[in-house]
């Protein structure tokens, strides 16, 4: 099974920026792709798994690809129309474009044309690179069954428990704006918002299930042995950096405007009327206890990182080796001017039809049929009766002599041969 996580150095050599996108706007690129994906998942009426699911196909096609070659909301589309089939929750590509094209509708109206016609042509083509590129390895977890697993252990206030499990199903959502999941597995960013959550809401896991007595042991301990406190700080710190940037909300560059838009677990696809608000952060050197400093990757996270059973690879971004065409022959998109030129001459084109012209004279009528052949007659040749048998004489009557039947058929026989030897039968 391939490895998809990567080191922070990985993260800074992708293809785009390899090409020249400097890493802000990759970053920018990234959000503006998954902000879309759920979005778009939203108005579709998709499960959490999927929209999450849609994501990181997202984010682990563009660690071979560049944002120059392949657009993002088109990617994006071709993502979430592959993650509902994985799903098993699928969308007709008609209805997902359709729906597409609404949300991109006013100040991001110049992207639709990077989405191809109407019946998704080249979201379809697009599938065909994005398989390959995902090594088609369909088994992708997320952090919301492991949410849940760990909340149910917590021994606490309901109502307390309650509100700290709806902000971490919050950060969760936002969690995909990010690459935290090409750096760490699920269960870990389950944790990491957890715990986040537990700060934000000043509340305190002291007491928890299956808790052992005169231990020290950390209430995260029981779920991934050999996770840190400070690994956990420094997925807090980049979760938390996601709420700083100023361009999340801004609908000139082509974000969605809400920055969580992903279903809580108390709300159901047929009840969802708008997406849930974001939790504002003022300041989060002041609102969190974590120190605002980032720290550099020390011994513990090395350590840890070392120690997994699924150790983390350092994988070439532009590998030549995994089988994936690093510079595919696809179907050129179509630009603005191009997409309105095209339209206006159809509609011109329609313009100057001219009446249809006569219809052909109709075909001429059959021939009448044959007459009909005149019976046959079922008389025997009188050479066919050579080789024949004599008739059976009828019952209770002498049989008639071999000369007169002789006779009869062929006239006289002579004396030397009075009946012909039959031939074998």
């Amino acid at each position: 099974m391939p490895m998809w996580y990567y080191e922070k150095k990985d993260l800074k050599s992708t293809p785009s920026i390899l090409e020249g996108v400097d890493l802000e706007t990759e970053q920018r690129y990234r959000r503006e792709g998954c902000r879309f994906i759920l979005a778009l998942g939203v108005r579709l009426g998709l499960r959490s798994e999927t929209m999450g699911t849609g994501a990181v196909f997202f984010h682990r096609f563009y660690m071979f690809h560049s944002f120059r070659q392949y657009p993002r909301y088109a990617m994006a589309t071709c993502c979430l129309f592959l993650a509902g089939k994985v799903e098993e929750t699928p969308k007709k590509i008609r209805d997902i474009m359709k729906t597409a094209r609404q949300i991109l509708e006013g100040a991001r109206e110049r992207y639709i044309p990077t989405l191809g016609d109407e019946r998704g042509d080249l979201i379809l083509q697009y599938e065909r690179i994005l398989l390959p590129t995902v090594k088609f390895d369909f088994c992708i977890a997320s952090p919301y069954s492991f949410l849940k697993q760990y909340a149910k252990t917590i021994i606490g206030d309901k109502e307390q428990i309650r509100q700290m499990f709806q902000m971490a199903w919050t950060f969760a959502n936002d969690s995909y704006c990010t690459t935290l999941c090409l750096q760490w597995e699920p269960e870990i960013i389950a944790i990491a918002v957890l715990y986040l959550a537990c700060k934000l809401s000043k509340f305190e896991i002291t007491d928890w299930t299956n808790k052992k007595e005169n231990n020290k042991q950390k209430w995260w301990e029981q779920f991934v042995d050999g996770l840190t406190k400070d690994i956990i700080e420094d997925i807090c710190h980049q979760h938390l950096d996601l709420y700083s940037k100023g361009d999340l909300a801004s609908p000139g560059n082509g974000t969605v405007n809400n920055t969580s838009i992903m279903l809580t677990p108390t709300q159901t696809n047929s009840t969802v009327t708008s997406p849930i608000q974001p939790i504002l952060i003022e300041s989060p050197s002041t609102s969190r206890s974590i120190p605002s400093s980032k720290r550099p990757r020390n011994d513990d996270e090395s350590n840890y990182r070392s120690s997994r059973n699924n150790h983390h690879h350092s994988s070439n971004v532009n590998s030549n080796n995994s089988g994936i065409p690093t510079n595919p022959s696809i179907p050129p998109i179509p630009s603005a001017t191009l997409y309105h030129h095209t339209s206006s001459h159809d509609e011109l084109s329609r313009r100057s039809l001219t009446a249809p012209p006569p219809p052909p004279p109709p075909p001429p009528p059959p021939p009448p049929p044959p007459p009909p052949l005149p019976p046959q007659s079922t008389a025997v040749p009188p050479h066919q009766n050579f080789y024949m048998r004599p008739p059976m004489p009828p019952p209770n009557m002498p049989p008639m002599p071999p000369s007169m039947f002789a006779q009869t058929l062929r006239g006289p026989i002579p004396s030397s041969n009075a009946w012909p030897p039959l031939p074998p039968m």
